[in-house]
């Protein structure tokens, strides 16, 4: 049994009441270069060199630049254009997907400090594998791709065509035939359909890959999407939860600097039988390593253990 963890600051105790963990909407992450896909000086030249190409048609030559081409300019020094070009793929991400954030490392010195507000919070083990937990697209969930090249994230040519290589109806559903060939990188034509498979890829990739400053965090997304996946998910006060069973809450752990009212509280709703049956543990400093060392305890010794021996400490 391999679990996954989610650390929690003290304002997260609902959680083992409601036995529900809330979902990201992606286009909310905390690091900025997440679900950015790489924009480069081929995509900036290509949708210039489109757009002022139709517009020129249209009688307005200079349609992005007075007197002037945007084609050539270092995207580097053209503030927020891919930004601005970006903004709709980040847009549908955020309106078709939720994601659920785990991690393999229950001992990492900067997640306890960083989810768990310092120590003071307290994480959980969860069983994923467990009948009845909401997987989305994938049973096992996905690994977290670390890189320090953004290259890989990048959406096809295609979506930067002016106009749009989209047609949509007055619903705002899509209506391109599957066959119907669109001209993609290097000038090859492919058919609508592949080019919405590859726009299928790197929206997987996008929510997938981290920078490698990240890699400490050992992270596992679960991914669901809307509304296909809407069934596995509740719906609350404008979030989208998962609940987990009773039977897959294996583990509570308490942080080094975890107050003794929430050591008590949580004691008393385990000894309700409400969360099941986890294992519960205190964290600790290693003696002389940076890794947080975790103890098993039964309810009246974690007690003890912040009432008496902890404040000692």
């Amino acid at each position: 049994m391999s679990l996954l963890y989610k650390y929690l600051d003290l304002g997260k105790i609902g959680v083992l009441k409601s036995m529900a963990l809330a979902t990201s909407d992606p286009a909310l992450f905390n690091d900025p270069f997440e679900v950015r896909p790489c924009f480069d000086q081929e995509r900036h030249d290509h949708f210039a060199k489109s757009h002022e190409s139709f517009y020129a048609r249209l009688g307005f030559p200079h349609s992005l630049v007075a007197d002037g081409s945007l084609v050539g300019l270092p995207t580097e020094n053209a503030v927020g254009f891919g930004e601005h070009l970006n903004q709709s793929f980040r847009q549908g991400l955020s309106k078709r997907f939720r994601v659920l954030c785990l991690s393999r490392n229950p001992g990492s010195v900067l997640m306890w400090g960083h989810y768990a507000q310092s120590h003071t919070g307290f994480a959980i083990g969860i069983d994923t594998s467990i009948a009845g937990f909401p997987t989305g697209l994938r049973n096992e969930g996905f690994e977290v791709n670390y890189t320090a090249d953004r290259s890989g994230i990048k959406l096809p040519l295609p979506y930067y065509q002016t106009p749009s290589v989209e047609t949509f109806n007055f619903r705002g559903n899509i209506v391109n035939q599957p066959d119907e060939l669109v001209v993609s990188d290097g000038g090859i034509a492919i058919p609508f359909s592949e080019y919405q498979r590859q726009m299928a890829d790197v929206e997987l990739k996008a929510l997938t890959t981290k920078a490698i400053d990240w890699a400490y965090e050992k992270e596992v997304r679960f991914i669901y999407q809307l509304p296909e996946h809407s069934k596995q998910l509740c719906f609350e006060d404008g979030r989208y939860l998962v609940s987990i069973p009773k039977a897959a809450l294996r583990e509570i752990i308490f942080g080094f600097h975890a107050p003794v009212d929430l050591v008590s509280h949580v004691v008393q709703v385990f000894d309700s039988g409400t969360l099941g049956a986890p294992k519960l543990f205190f964290a600790e400093c290693h003696p002389f390593l940076f890794e947080v060392q975790r103890h098993e305890a039964q309810p009246q010794y974690l007690l003890n253990y912040y009432k008496i021996v902890k404040p000692a400490q």
